[in-house]
């Protein structure tokens, strides 16, 4: 093995966990020491250059960021790609085109467009816009979109202003696409032939993803290893057949001409698919296999697997901040250790019979033969099982959760894909090529692949109806899995009994955390929650596995709602088993926009609200609680209902919630404004209404137009979290809120700024964590500022 690549490759990896990239004005001197200490000590030689390259690429990535904030920019781009339209916007991403961006870097925006001239990707644009930071909402289990994006290149958001066309010349792929989406959109698999033809995932809708998910086959609609090796294959075969048929000759040409035939077939294959991630892992693999047979030089298949690592992590070192990276380098990682186990397994098998492994030398062929069919179907098993094992593992850290069902439908469908459904869908692609360059209708031209990919929709099909094809999976269930896996690994691999006897410790996590699933507890201790939810509010009182929400974060349209992206991921990542109280403060969108969502997935959760037929749900008595004031007593806690006094429409008819143990107590306060507040005092005075708490969720996001200092004294939190979105266009929380808090040495706090934070109550103590500076302090979870990009002009 290359120690420098070693180096390199395992330090860029770890930089997943670090809590910041050094500064460039280091890098000069980590260069000079990498270069002394190449020959000597390459590992450490590796290790530097690549602390060097990645703070070099994100610096350049970014544009030298210099804090500026701009209102408008001026940039030239090209499209790529649509992500949406909703109504009379569309979100596009563009590639930046200036100076200042090197094309190795391919910097990139996500911008939304109202009322857009025809656009199409491909076109070059000169537009002027207004630009915002990439930062986006971060809480425990939610989708990572601020890592999603940088790992995209995506460095920047923004609004366009108005734009200029320059040039309409698509690419070649480009056009393609779009030939292909109009000839298979009116295909019932059309959406899943489009991907696996041409790596375009745009025609799957939220539906077949989850169908995908819950089946565990979306790796089988991303073309990498398993695509591009049936391409090479398939190729090689078909030219090997007519070459030394028709063409035979006494050197080396025509296995050569066999060789550049499969590589250029599956350059072609990865061109069409973008050259993606996997896809660049895969062909660099492939590439060096073809290479080493063309130079008659050995490398193992774990070399390969280093260069192919090591090339891209040169070429895109935040390639490691994505999910597909991870899952493709696992997954082969997976298949090379099984088939190498396999290897020497049947060398000892052979021996132990007492015949080669080599068919032409074995006394008997027949049965060398059918030893040979017996490791390859061993084999395969071996690595069905265990690449839906270790790939659960992996798609449970991203996607808290797993596919239950993914061993049984790859086992089906693997060799399906194999054999048929792949060559006959790029037979089909050739064919409508050459029929659309001809200027020939292509109508049915993908009849036939659309027949063989009947069975893979009815199987997609039936996914929906099965609820337990998928199994969420709390965080801390995943980290004792992972424990317990790599534990049964090293068990495999280790045969003293000592050994494995220490080694049974790593299951003593997961079998106590199955207990602890299992068994009723009573803990004392009780956790607040807010959830960065953007401009608006949602909160969750977290205590024995069950819990209170109180707002829901906004809905926007059909497809966005913070409740499915980000409240239900939180509650499955704490393993919270049992709703019992959805209180909604009042019906603006910010606060009661998910309540649906909520009481479609619970419904049997009371809800304590003043406009139960608002809701868009139909609830049932027993579900239906008022605001009145009253004292509720849910498991240890109490939770005080203090006003309104009665149904009031606006912000002042906010649910205002006290909810406290012997010792702690937090007050929610809606969105309530002076004229409430002072009521607050008044009947704290008149019915001796207890209002003080430790911790204050600011009423109204911390607008000037509430959080009154009388209220504040009458309050006296230690700390106030503002729900409030990152630099928000009402510039909550207002700088003279805040500072009326910390005039009182009052800690304060914001959700846009921290993450989800989180309060922890044990007994008399008071412990605060926030996602950036606790759950996840890594460098790229930092919030990005305006400033990243400087016009060019």
């Amino acid at each position: 093995m290359n120690r420098f690549m070693c180096g390199y490759c395992i330090t860029i990896v770890s930089a997943l966990l670090w809590p910041a990239l050094p500064t460039l004005y280091i890098l000069p001197v980590l260069i000079v020491v990498a270069i002394t200490a190449c020959k000597r000590v390459p590992f450490i030689a590796g290790s530097l250059i690549a602390i060097s390259w990645i703070s070099l690429f994100y610096a350049l990535l970014m544009g030298w960021n210099t804090g500026e904030r701009v209102d408008t920019l001026n940039v030239e781009s090209e499209i790529i790609s649509f992500v949406h339209t909703n109504g009379d916007r569309i979100s596009m991403d563009i590639t930046l085109i200036d100076p200042i961006s090197p094309h190795i870097l391919n910097r990139k925006l996500r911008l939304t467009w109202r009322d857009a001239p025809p656009v199409a990707p491909g076109q070059r644009w000169l537009l002027t816009i207004k630009p915002k930071p990439i930062t986006s909402t971060l809480n425990q289990g939610s989708f990572n979109q601020q890592k999603n994006l940088l790992a995209k290149h995506i460095i920047g958001k923004g609004w366009v202003v108005s734009g200029q066309m320059l040039t309409s010349a698509p690419s070649y792929r480009t056009r393609l696409i779009t030939a292909l989406k109009s000839a298979l959109v009116e295909e019932e698999s059309g959406d899943l032939l489009l991907a696996l033809v041409a790596g375009d995932r745009s025609l799957i809708s939220s539906t077949r993803w989850q169908q995908l998910r819950n089946t565990g086959t979306g790796h089988l609609f991303a073309i990498s290893g398993l695509h591009l090796s049936v391409v090479s294959l398939w190729l090689l075969i078909l030219a090997r057949f007519f070459l030394y048929r028709y063409s035979a000759v006494n050197s080396r040409r025509n296995w050569l001409l066999c060789l550049a035939v499969s590589a250029l077939g599956a350059i072609g294959y990865a061109y069409l698919a973008g050259f993606s991630v996997s896809t660049q892992r895969a062909l660099i693999m492939l590439l060096a296999f073809i290479c080493s047979s063309v130079l008659k030089t050995h490398s193992s298949s774990w070399e390969r697997l280093l260069y192919a690592l090591f090339i891209v992590l040169v070429l895109d070192p935040l390639s490691m901040l994505s999910a597909g990276f991870w899952l493709s380098f696992s997954a082969l990682a997976i298949i090379l250790l099984t088939v190498t186990q396999y290897r020497f397994s049947d060398e000892a098998y052979s021996a132990n019979m007492g015949f080669s492994t080599d068919v032409s030398l074995a006394p008997s062929r027949h049965l060398a033969l059918w030893n040979k069919l017996r490791t390859a179907g061993l084999s395969f098993w071996a690595v069905q099982w265990r690449l839906t094992l270790g790939l659960c593992v992996v798609q449970a850290i991203f996607f808290s959760g797993a596919s239950l069902a993914s061993l049984v439908v790859n086992l089906l469908l693997v060799p399906w894909f194999t054999l048929l459904l792949i060559p006959i869908s790029l037979l089909s692609l050739l064919l409508f090529i050459l029929l659309t360059h001809l200027g020939l209708s292509a109508a049915g031209v993908f009849s036939l692949a659309a027949y063989i990919m009947s069975p893979v929709v009815s199987i997609l099909d039936y996914s929906s109806s099965v609820g337990f094809m998928w199994i969420d999976l709390a965080s801390d269930v995943i980290a004792a899995l992972m424990m317990a896996l790599i534990g049964l690994y090293l068990m495999v691999n280790f045969k003293q009994g000592r050994w494995r006897a220490i080694l049974s410790v790593m299951f003593i996590p997961l079998l106590l955390t199955i207990m602890f699933k299992l068994l009723p507890i009573d803990d004392k201790r009780w956790q607040v929650h807010l959830l960065d939810v953007g401009q608006g509010l949602s909160l969750v009182i977290e205590q024995n596995r069950r819990a209170i929400i109180y707002d829901t974060g906004a809905r926007y349209g059909n497809n966005f709602s913070y409740a499915e992206r980000v409240l239900q991921p939180f509650l499955k990542s704490h393993g919270i088993q049992q709703l019992d109280y959805l209180i909604v403060s009042h019906g603006d969108n910010d606060h009661a926009g998910g309540a649906e969502v909520i009481i479609r997935h619970y419904p049997k959760v009371k809800v304590i609200s003043d406009l139960p037929t608002e809701l868009g749900v139909e609830l049932t008595r027993a579900q239906q609680v008022s605001c009145r004031p009253k004292t509720l007593q849910w498991q240890s806690l109490a939770l005080e209902v203090l006003a309104p006094s009665e149904a009031t429409p606006g912000n002042n008819g906010s649910c205002v919630i006290r909810v406290s143990d012997m010792s702690n107590s937090v007050l929610l306060s809606g969105d309530i404004e002076r004229s409430a507040e002072l009521k607050l005092i008044a009947n704290m005075h008149n019915r001796g209404v207890n209002l003080q708490s430790q911790v204050l969720i600011a009423p109204h996001h911390g607008s000037k137009t509430s959080s009154t200092e009388v209220f504040i004294d009458a309050v006296s939190p230690d700390l106030v979290v503002f729900p409030a979105g990152f630099r928000n266009r009402w510039g909550f929380p207002r700088k003279e809120v805040v500072e009326r808090y910390q005039k009182r040495n009052i800690s304060t706090l914001t959700s846009g700024d921290s993450g989800q934070i989180s309060i922890l109550f044990n007994r008399k103590t008071m412990k605060i964590r926030t996602c950036r500076s606790d759950f996840a302090p890594f460098w790229y979870n930092q919030v990005f500022r305006f400033g990243l990009i400087k016009n060019p002009e």
